[in-house]
């Protein structure tokens, strides 16, 4: 090919780069308690997730609070962001950003578990005065606001890391899952966790100016039947939230199998929802994939443990 025909091939080329390197960066957030958090042993998990992950870049701001993003590594346990993860990486061409808040036994309601006797467990409440009035948790500082946690970790993590990506981001979704610590008080779960959806997407929006981020897209996964904390009123409320909120999507996890705790997804649940929750994604028009294919809860259920281990 001579030269005149090959100059315009290398220019259209060079364009296609330029605007695929323009495109933001993907963040996505997961946010709840214990069954968000992992409580699914890493002896369990999908063989696919030991090949680790090329694009993901990582921020756990429970612990904390640094605006800074590393690499993610297994611990004892895993999650089904850790799942979703792994698909996001598979269908990315370049790094995302995964930004996690959660804290096992937290409720959104105040008053209904204690850290010890020295004071209560934080918790997920975002009334306005109350929130006014408390500041963000983390593990060396105390404090009792996760719903602070979230939105202030957030905007550290734009203004150390995000806000400096060429290109610019895009917080595409939160991802959710919580509701057995709130079963003592199930009437109040309602107007709380509308408020608390309400205020996330108002603080991501405060951080990035982009009108879509106040109708966030917000994934939940119900809490499955057969947990020893499963509550239908506060499944009735999380429901009617989504019927009255814009962009809030229920995952009906309600056959989910669980550990012999009765409250937490095993191995296979844990996968399975991950995949549930990377579909939602792909429904969405978040994630540019195919979505994946997961069995049934009744085959998941009936999968020995070793299916799924490394």
């Amino acid at each position: 090919m001579n030269l005149r025909r090959l100059l315009p091939l290398l220019v259209l080329a060079m364009a296609q780069l330029t605007a695929s390197s323009q495109t933001p960066a993907s963040v996505f957030i997961t946010a709840g308690q214990s069954n968000a958090e992992g409580r699914a042993s890493s002896s369990e998990k999908p063989g696919y997730l030991d090949k680790g992950y090329k694009h993901l870049k990582y921020a756990f701001l429970r612990h904390v609070q640094d605006g800074k993003f590393g690499k993610y590594e297994f611990g004892k346990t895993f999650a089904f962001c850790d799942v979703t993860n792994y698909f996001i990486d598979k269908a990315s061409s370049k790094d995302f950003y995964s930004i996690k808040c959660t804290y096992g036994g937290t409720s959104i309601t105040p008053g209904q578990y204690k850290e010890s006797e020295a004071g209560w467990k934080p918790v997920w409440y975002a009334d306005s005065a109350w929130i006014a009035a408390n500041r963000a948790y983390n593990s060396t500082d105390g404090g009792l606001s996760l719903a602070l946690s979230l939105t202030d970790g957030f905007a550290k993590c734009a203004r150390e890391t995000l806000a400096r990506i060429k290109g610019g981001y895009d917080v595409k979704a939160i991802m959710w899952h919580q509701g057995e610590s709130d079963c003592k008080k199930a009437e109040e779960y309602y107007k709380n966790f509308r408020d608390m959806i309400t205020f996330m997407r108002e603080r991501i929006y405060a951080v990035t100016g982009k009108e879509k981020d106040r109708t966030l897209p917000f994934i939940f996964g119900t809490v499955p039947h057969g947990s020893r904390l499963y509550s239908p009123v506060v499944e009735a409320a999380q429901l009617k939230v989504a019927r009255e909120l814009p962009n809030v999507y229920p995952i009906d996890l309600r056959n989910v199998p669980l550990k012999k705790d009765v409250l937490h997804f095993n191995g296979a649940g844990t996968e399975y929802v991950g995949k549930l929750m990377f579909n939602k994604l792909v429904e969405l028009g978040l994630v540019k994939a195919a979505p994946v294919s997961v069995d049934s809860p009744a085959k998941v259920s009936q999968k020995p443990s070793s299916e799924h281990s490394r």
